[in-house]
């Protein structure tokens, strides 16, 4: 009996039984039948061989490309017609048969078997494409990741695309290894925004602390490689502290989440720096600083900047009775109340959205959006996106089920 208790010792000392890891959790929510199917969909396009199933996912790709473009579909000799609902419910039956492939590629990591998408694309629109050649494994996933990121996330004109798949292309990205060194800065001030937005506070730091070391960080020639405008100087100062303030402001939400607010109040003193750069007025950021000092004990100075909030002009008469409601519990010094206020709920009402907005004004999706590498990339989803979308429902939803969402996806997309 000693002997069995001995061994449970040794293995209760043995076992790690603490949480997961950022990393962990990583590897599992890009583990779905979304990114199998995605992943399928860059097989189809860029590998070669006798596998049938490829062979057929890759024709009915290029036609419906084909009819995307309103060209003739260089790599399959097919003239162009109209996109209808049959064209992507092809699609996404082939591409469902290669998910398997997909599902191989994601758990083992081997993508770096397959040559890159992009330079595939790009020659399909423009066999001659200059850029083609510049794009190394890494650059092809940052370019995706950025495109899918503005295509998500832009304020204009959100497109529904799977958190997994943005997940899956920021953890391919290898700053260190871009044949574009340029894109490094977006990379780790969008990709720590997308760790935070899906709970992956540790890693949302990392990339946010890299921001941070960089030696004379600046967006201003992030473009042009692929053809897009240079930013000017208050554009890429503008901009530096818009990207700053997302990824500082989202890890700062992520902390709260995670019950962890020692690290959410150093994400939030860098959020309010980078967002004051970004040219929020005082107002704008007087919640934020309104919960700092509260923290802090400071109540004079919480009730100061809860008095400013007021006048900001976002605020509307229900915001700022709820700001009035706050006032008189800080006088009260209610902090039951009052810890319960300044939750990651408060900040969850506008840091995003303000530092979304500011990055938008500086251009800074401009910058992508007029490149073709963009197009392509939103090219790409709109040909994948019948069976992106349906494909955690099955193989029926990949198809007949596809009819309603996926057309409505491809209509959005065509008509930005």
């Amino acid at each position: 009996m000693r002997n069995v208790g001995l061994a449970l010792l040794l293995a209760l000392v043995a076992c790690d039984c603490g949480k997961k890891s950022d990393e962990e959790i990583l590897r599992e929510k890009i583990d779905s039948t979304p990114v199998h199917v995605y992943v399928a969909a860059k097989v189809a396009l860029t590998k070669s061989g006798d596998d049938a199933r490829i062979r057929d996912a890759r024709e009915k790709l290029v036609a419906l490309f084909a009819a995307l473009e309103g060209g003739d579909a260089t790599a399959a000799g097919d003239s162009a017609r109209e996109l209808s609902v049959t064209d992507l419910i092809g699609v996404g039956q082939a591409l469902w048969e290669l998910r398997a492939t997909g599902a191989d590629i994601v758990r083992n990591g081997t993508e770096d078997e397959l040559d890159p998408l992009l330079p595939v694309l790009l020659r399909m629109r423009n066999p001659d494409d200059p850029v083609a050649t510049r794009i190394d494994r890494s650059t092809d996933h940052a370019v995706f990741f950025l495109g899918l990121w503005t295509l998500k996330v832009h304020p204009r004109s959100p497109t529904p695309i799977p958190d997994e798949i943005l997940l899956y292309e920021a953890s391919q990205v290898n700053t260190d290894e871009l044949a574009v060194p340029e894109l490094k800065v977006l990379v780790h001030a969008l990709r720590a925004y997308v760790y935070a937005t899906n709970e992956l506070c540790d890693l949302a730091k990392r990339d946010g602390d890299a921001f941070e070391a960089l030696e004379r960080p600046t967006l201003r020639d992030t473009f042009v490689t692929f053809g897009g405008a240079p930013l000017d100087a208050h554009q890429d100062e503008v901009g530096l502290a818009a990207v700053a303030s997302l990824a500082h402001g989202a890890t700062a939400y992520c902390y709260f989440g995670r019950d962890e607010p020692d690290e959410a109040r150093e994400e939030l003193e860098r959020f309010v720096a980078s967002a004051e750069r970004a040219g929020a007025s005082p107002a704008d950021l007087a919640l934020v600083r309104a919960y700092l000092a509260y923290s802090n004990d400071q109540l004079a100075e919480a009730r100061t900047q809860l008095e400013l909030a007021k006048t900001a002009d976002w605020m509307t008469d229900a915001r700022r009775d709820d700001v009035d409601e706050v006032i008189e519990h800080l006088d009260r010094e209610d902090t039951d109340f009052l810890d319960g206020y300044f939750d990651k709920a408060f900040f969850a009402r506008f840091a995003a959205e303000l530092a979304l907005r500011e990055a938008d004004e500086a251009g800074v999706f401009d910058g992508l959006k007029e490149t073709q590498v963009y197009e392509s990339v939103r090219w790409f989803l709109q040909g994948t996106g019948a069976a992106i979308d349906g494909a955690s429902e099955g193989v029926s939803a990949a198809a007949e089920g596809a009819k309603q969402r996926a057309s409505d996806l491809w209509r959005k997309l065509r008509s930005e």
